[in-house]
């Protein structure tokens, strides 16, 4: 009986300090994003919005040679078992499948991303 209390309460602990830990993706964001196959790169902000408890929608905004704008929407989904890992899959136009992987902290959203011909990085901080 004292093992299944213990259990019980081992349990509660760990859900009260992984949602206290978890740092919200929600907000504005700027920084940098990179390729690492075209060694192209540019500024890039971000606004994320809270859909659920583990999903948000964040729109991506940046610059492609310094002079093409490009939005990035993307629906990003809390990894099962994580407080701070996101994942997003985004079919977009003539580009294909964009898959992107962020690790979320206070005051830094660091992803990378792959395309079919592409991949890289965002780095960006509140």
């Amino acid at each position: 009986m004292r093992f299944v209390l213990f259990c019980c309460f081992a349990v509660v602990l760990s859900a009260t300090f992984n949602s206290a830990d978890a740092a919200s993706p929600q907000g504005r964001w700027k920084g940098t994003w990179s390729s690492q196959t075209t060694k192209h790169a540019g500024t890039l902000r971000a606004r994320v919005r809270k859909v659920d408890e583990d999903t948000y929608r964040a729109i991506f905004a940046g610059r492609f040679a310094g002079v093409i704008p490009f939005v990035y929407p993307a629906t990003l989904e809390r990894a099962p078992g994580s407080c701070d890992c996101y994942t997003s899959t985004q079919r977009l136009p003539l580009l294909g499948t964009y898959q992107m992987t962020a690790t979320v902290s206070s005051s830094r959203f660091y992803a990378t991303f792959r395309g079919r011909k592409d991949a890289g990085v965002f780095d960006l901080r509140r």
